[in-house]
């Protein structure tokens, strides 16, 4: 038990000095900003892909298409709605933390602004058509990675160009807006990341994303044995952690999972050639509201008392998270760049796959061959998949107690700094 306490106040501890961390702040700040944008657009997004789209699950199992009017234009308003919240959360979020970042450096408005203006011009340049800029035709903007996937890249260019912009401001001595400084600091950046973007464009075929992602998960390549999966496990919550919201895809993964349906409707019994793979354990009984098992720290955090501002968050978020879609309560808890809630973020996914291989690895359960619906709620996607074998729903029902168990300590010691680190910063 004083093991137990001491690791708890050394992790709280750290959690306390996370927060009142300057550049942490600003990006908590950030998040916080935007969370009611990445709810909303998620929520339109989990409505259109589950209800409204013919492989989603409300819409085949409530027969959507029978009593919903005008699908056609419900499906183009919802994706509408997305696109401009969720579409837009990488370029909200270089403006707002290079906005809080400076903010604290000045009261005037003027500065802050250009701030915030000139990280989302900086990131901009990274995000800009190849072919358009090359072949001297009108400039054309990519979406790829302003959105969910591009929060970390967000967050990096609102650092740099935050404490740029703060470095300088705090070395003028007038009281007043200094135009002059704000012209210098603007345009030094604006060239200089325009020089960079096209440095990229001309040299790389990818986005920054892309590259990042390509060279991190390599070594996990259709990972059939346990220690891939744990490794893929890990390196997509570190990503998710980091802020690159967006899925990490590994091919070869559709031919094996039509092999294994193949397998079940051609022969008698339940042999498959492919029991083990990322869909059959990481992908049906690690993910859960998405990466990190993410509806474990929703229960944990319903069940921890006194946690108001968490679980407000938890019921907003509560529908999506269902459907398996993470990005709110990343964002409103924030689990992102939080070291205290970062480990059950790690660990919880890892006991599930372990518990889930030994138990697909003995034929204890049947592994997963039929397709799933988009947005089947968690639990359900073992049972569903396996065509009903209650076996697996009780093994997906273990999996969500387990990850519950691990996050509910982590969630009452981030309940602890909060108060703890709000009473310093009141003091």
């Amino acid at each position: 038990m004083q093991t137990t306490n001491l690791f708890a106040r050394y992790l709280i501890r750290v959690e306390i000095s996370w927060q009142h961390n300057r550049q942490i702040t600003a990006i908590r700040r950030a998040l916080r900003l935007i969370f009611p944008l990445v709810l909303l657009g998620s929520l339109a997004d989990f409505i259109n892909q589950a209800w409204l789209q013919t492989d989603g699950y409300y819409y085949q199992t409530l027969h959507v298409v029978k009593w919903v009017l005008r699908l056609r234009l419900a499906r183009e308003y919802l994706r509408l709605i997305s696109a401009g919240t969720l579409g837009l959360t990488a370029v909200l979020m270089a403006f707002a933390v290079s906005f809080y970042l400076v903010a604290s450096s000045t009261q005037h408005t003027t500065d802050r602004l250009m701030a915030g203006i000139t990280a989302v011009i900086s990131l901009k340049f990274f995000n800009v058509n190849r072919a358009s800029v090359l072949a001297l035709r009108p400039i054309k903007w990519l979406s790829t990675d302003l959105g969910l996937t591009g929060v970390l890249m967000g967050i990096l260019i609102g650092l740099l160009v935050g404490n740029s912009y703060r470095w300088c401001l705090n070395r003028q001595q007038a009281d007043e807006a200094d135009l002059g400084l704000t012209l210098t600091v603007t345009s030094g950046w604006i060239l200089g990341t325009a020089a960079l973007g096209l440095l990229w464009i001309g040299t790389q075929t990818t986005s920054v994303n892309a590259i990042f992602t390509s060279m991190m998960r390599w070594p996990f390549h259709l990972p059939h044995f346990i220690m891939g999966l744990a490794g893929f496990s890990v390196l997509t919550s570190l990503y998710q952690w980091l802020g690159l919201l967006g899925p990490i895809t590994v091919g070869g993964q559709s031919m094996e999972s039509a092999q294994n349906l193949a397998a079940v409707l051609n022969h008698h019994g339940w042999q498959l050639p492919h029991p083990v793979t990322l869909h059959t354990i990481v992908n049906v009984y690690a993910e859960f509201g998405g990466s990190g098992m993410l509806l474990g720290l929703l229960f944990a955090i319903f069940l921890v008392r006194g946690a108001h501002q968490q679980q407000r968050v938890g019921w907003l978020s509560l529908v999506p998270t269902l459907g398996n879609l993470g990005a709110p309560l990343m964002v409103g808890v924030p689990v992102i760049l939080s070291p205290l809630l970062g480990i059950p973020f790690l660990l919880a996914p890892l006991a599930t796959i372990s518990v889930s291989w030994l138990c697909v690895r003995f034929a204890w359960v049947p592994a997963v061959a039929y397709p799933l619906a988009t947005g089947t709620p968690g639990p359900l996607l073992a049972y569903l998949g396996t065509g009903g074998s209650w076996s697996a729903l009780a093994l997906a029902l273990v999996d969500l107690a387990i990850s519950t168990a691990i996050y509910y300590p982590f969630v009452k010691w981030q309940q602890v700094a909060q108060v703890e680190g709000g009473a310093v910063h009141e003091a």
